[in-house]
């Protein structure tokens, strides 16, 4: 349990460090970003999540093809929607609702869907399958979407072509590349580096890309803050009370209700590190909206958790 607690907090952790260090001492971070090595943090995130992945545990339950249908429809193509929507309403500006708009985008987030799905009595089964499979789906919807969303907003160049084949390059094949490394390499997918590995990649990106914009996000003031609050929980809780609605449509099992609600609702950082990567531009603003509503979402899903898990006791 306590190593538990230690692999769930690594990454929050690891993210206010991030912050702090980009801050005081920049000059690192922006010289590392320079030489190019965020979109390799990005490759070894996903090659590190094929080698850890099992697609013979697929569920063959029809209600599971159901709920995973109804997750990839929320979160793939109406949650880009709801955060073009957002973004326009709360009048962002170009950088933050790039932001927005990406961290909307992107599929959901892997280990923290699994890791509450579990403690809230859910399917976690359900829970990694659904989020693996959306995560190699998303690579081809993202683009599309983004093009959609995106297309005429000032100041924002995008190629969703162009977008395509770089996330094919930095997402999908590092994750076959993982998947066929299990074949050839004895190491435990469990292994301790390999648990930690993904979160320090990510922190490392996060703080190469605000060292990076340091100017940027020293000079945010508080009601740009709370703009960024106010969106994330529309989005966020917007996104699951539209999963709510399809579970109760489709009848979803007890069980797979909650591994519904989060994989719908929650947003992978990783990707959306990997989509702006791929974008030819300053992305401080951006990234830090996508580091910020990364953190609202865990600590109110933290929040809801155990009453979740109360409710299934109870049911």
């Amino acid at each position: 349990m306590r190593d538990g607690h230690v692999k769930n907090l690594f990454l929050p952790v690891g993210l206010l460090i991030s912050f702090v260090v980009a801050w005081l001492f920049p000059a690192l971070g922006n010289q590392l970003k320079e030489l190019g090595l965020i979109p390799w943090t990005v490759v070894a995130i996903f090659i590190v999540n094929g080698y850890q992945t099992k697609l013979s545990e697929l569920p063959k339950d029809k209600h599971f093809f159901s709920a995973l249908a109804a997750a990839g429809i929320i979160t793939l193509l109406l949650a880009p929607l709801l955060g073009s929507v957002v973004a326009h309403f709360l009048a962002f500006g170009s950088g933050m609702a790039l932001g927005l708009i990406v961290k909307a985008t992107v599929p959901s987030t892997l280990s923290t869907c699994i890791v509450m799905t579990q403690l809230a009595g859910g399917n976690a089964l359900w829970a990694l399958m659904i989020t693996v499979i959306l995560n190699v789906i998303g690579v081809f919807t993202i683009p599309m979407m983004l093009s959609l969303t995106l297309g005429g907003a000032d100041g924002i160049a995008l190629s969703p072509w162009d977008l395509l084949f770089k996330l094919i390059l930095l997402v999908l094949l590092p994750f076959i590349g993982g998947l066929a490394a299990k074949r050839l390499l004895s190491l435990s997918p469990n292994h301790i580096v390999l648990q930690y590995l993904p979160s320090s990649c990510v922190i490392a990106a996060v703080w190469m890309s605000l060292s990076s914009s340091n100017d940027v996000f020293r000079s945010l003031e508080w009601g740009v803050l709370l703009k960024i609050l106010i969106a994330t929980f529309v989005v966020h809780f917007g996104l699951m009370a539209l999963a709510w609605m399809a579970s109760r449509l489709l009848k979803t099992p007890n069980e797979g209700v909650v591994a519904l609600l989060l994989t719908s609702s929650q947003k992978t950082l990783p990707v959306a590190v990997s989509v702006l990567a791929a974008l030819n531009q300053q992305v401080g603003e951006a990234i830090l909206v996508c580091v910020l509503f990364h953190f609202i979402q865990l600590f109110a899903d933290a929040s809801l958790v155990p009453k979740m898990a109360k409710r299934w006791q109870q049911a």
